[in-house]
């Protein structure tokens, strides 16, 4: 009996050890796992578990709010990310804005396409550099869907429509507002009927001692006493009935359909208010992204379009350097030039031809990063028609731009229904205070087997849960919201002063562009004539050819600045479009 005492306390020990382990597993677990416990399987929120429990759901709510809060905190950490470098049109020189601030100066993708983005919509070129494309894509800011045959000809409107389709920055911002939809239709069920149905068969067996019920003959088996009870009575007394210590086995068999409905749930009700907010904020999020990625594509498409005038410009300046080494060559043969007018008029065409393949080089990468943001097959050979070009348009006041880009910037209307969304956010949260009705039934067959000694059962009723005391809680969530629903009143703020920093920068840009377009092209005009006046004096003999190369290298260079000059009017032209929110529609 000893040794038996001993194994049965070691064995004891050993089980309750394992399990408290297996409990310190588990915990860690849960504590280590970012989404929390998983969901468990239950009727909705106001649901039963039976007339007289607990209001089941609560798991289901508490699944929906870390969901919700891990939306809320991917979007904070998006707007709050730091633009990318090598944003395309921001040249070396240019000063980065602060993360989640205004005016063009950074490509989308990067950290302002999802979430709740403000600021930032289009990379900005600086006034004396030009915009560029190497190292602008990234694996955020490029196309997840590539087109299997490139057209023919593209158009920057055709292009923008193309990237918006194909554009990774697009497509996540459409799925994310699909996922507030879902999570708004989560939040909606538990306003609406529950209906389930459950059935089964079982086979049981049950031990009446362990419930309480005393064996036959009377004895309280707990009592610890030794008679027989009152069998030996005298006379003609009737025996007791005998109750069994076990029972079984036995079938039993149970079919019926359960019905809940929430009769009084303002918390629900409210939090329903406050997820359409919330797609409200998902959709306005996605429209800022397709205009992010539109003016993406045109910037893309302008600096390929520049890469192409530099092309052209490369061979032209190539032309005039072997049309003059040419003239070198005859003016010694016929005597009055010497041989190093020939040697110098050899080397400027020789450093012409390779700039000339140093300028296809960075145009065919900066067609492929266009191809890249809008979704063609790579090395396609598609043409573009748009070229640069610049308008005789006035460039509008600061007072006729203004209203317009406050009221149609996007990141603007964010931060506004930002804040209608945390405020109903935070009177869902100060609803949990109060008492919850709700109603729940069931009907079905209860029976030994199918059809077999079956009965209709039922059973109905409601339900009153009123909170008391939850620790603080609620309280802690309310805070929270308030102090949320004023981050959002300061972020509108700091927006609506940054629309107005970014509408005055591109006015300023667009004015400096236009004035640079019409000196370079005066600059041009000079430089062509000096050429042909040093060509006439090379060509008499009164002078060897230093002054033709030198008016060669002006004009070389006039061509160049003329190039760069339309480059930045198109990039002000597109700041202005982005800081006004209207890059979907700009046009060259």
């Amino acid at each position: 009996m000893q040794r038996i005492s001993v194994s049965v306390t070691f064995i004891y020990r050993v089980v309750i050890t394992g399990l408290g382990l297996l409990t310190a597993a588990l915990t860690a677990e849960a504590q280590n796992s970012p989404s929390g416990p998983p969901a468990v399987s239950s009727p909705p929120a106001g649901s039963q578990a039976g007339i007289g429990g607990p209001p089941v759901g609560q798991q289901q709510q508490q699944d929906l709010q870390r969901r919700q809060q891990q939306m809320q905190q991917t979007q904070q950490q998006q707007s709050a990310s730091p633009p990318a470098a090598g944003a395309p049109g921001a040249a070396s020189a240019a000063p980065a804005a602060p993360a989640g601030q205004g005016a063009p100066m950074m490509a989308p993708g990067g950290g302002g396409t999802l979430g709740e983005p403000s600021g930032t919509t289009t990379p900005q070129a600086s006034f004396g550099g030009a915009p560029r494309g190497g190292g602008m894509m990234g694996a955020a800011t490029g196309a997840a869907r590539t087109l299997a045959v490139a057209p023919a000809q593209l158009s920057l409107p055709q292009a923008i429509a193309i990237g918006l389709d194909n554009n990774l920055t697009t497509l996540l911002a459409t799925e994310r507002a699909a996922e507030a939809r879902a999570l708004r239709q989560q939040v909606r069920s538990f306003l609406l009927p529950n209906l389930s149905g459950t059935a089964y068969q079982q086979n049981r067996t049950l031990n009446l001692v362990a419930q309480g019920l005393v064996p036959g003959g009377g004895q309280d088996m707990m009592s610890g006493g030794t008679g027989g009870g009152t069998g030996g009575g005298t006379g003609g007394a009737a025996a007791a009935p005998t109750i069994p210590s076990f029972v079984g086995p036995f079938n039993t068999f149970d079919a019926r359909l359960n019905f809940s409905q929430a009769l009084l749930n303002l918390a629900a009700m409210r939090e329903y208010k406050s997820s359409t907010a919330a797609v409200r904020v998902a959709d306005l999020t996605a429209e800022l992204a397709r205009e992010q990625v539109a003016t993406f594509v045109a910037l893309a498409y302008l600096t390929a379009q520049r890469g192409n005038l530099e092309v052209r410009a490369a061979r032209a300046d190539l032309a005039l350097a072997e049309a003059l080494r040419q003239l070198a060559q005859k003016q010694r043969d016929v005597g009055v030039a010497n041989g190093i007018d020939v040697v110098r008029a050899e080397v400027r065409a020789s450093q012409q031809r390779l700039r000339v393949v140093q300028a296809e080089a960075n145009a065919e990468q900066n067609r492929l990063d266009l191809e890249r943001a809008v979704g063609l097959p790579q090395g396609s050979a598609t043409v573009l028609t748009d070229t640069l070009v610049a308008r005789t348009e006035a460039v509008p006041t600061v007072d006729a731009a203004l209203a317009p880009a406050q009221a149609a910037r996007l990141d603007a209307r964010i931060a506004e229904q930002t804040i209608e969304q945390r405020a109903l956010d935070r009177r869902s949260r100060a609803a949990a205070r109060y008492p919850v009705i709700s109603a729940a039934g069931d009907y079905g067959q209860s029976a030994v087997t199918p059809f077999k000694d079956d009965r209709a059962t039922r059973t109905y009723g409601v339900t009153l849960s009123v909170p008391v005391f939850d620790g603080g809680y609620t309280r802690g969530r309310v805070n929270a919201a308030v102090s949320q629903q004023r981050q959002a009143e300061l972020a509108l703020g700091n927006t609506r002063g940054q629309v107005e920093q970014d509408v005055r920068t591109a006015l300023l840009g667009w004015r400096l562009a236009a004035e640079q377009v019409r000196a370079v092209n005066e600059q041009f005009d000079l430089a062509t004539r000096e050429l042909a006046l040093a060509t006439q004096r090379f060509r008499a003999g009164v002078a060897d050819n230093l002054e033709v190369l030198q008016a060669q290298a002006s004009l070389a260079d006039a061509r160049a600045l003329q190039v760069q000059a339309l480059a930045q009017y198109g990039a002000a032209r597109l700041n202005f479009a982005a800081a006004t929110g209207t890059a979907q529609a700009f046009r060259l």
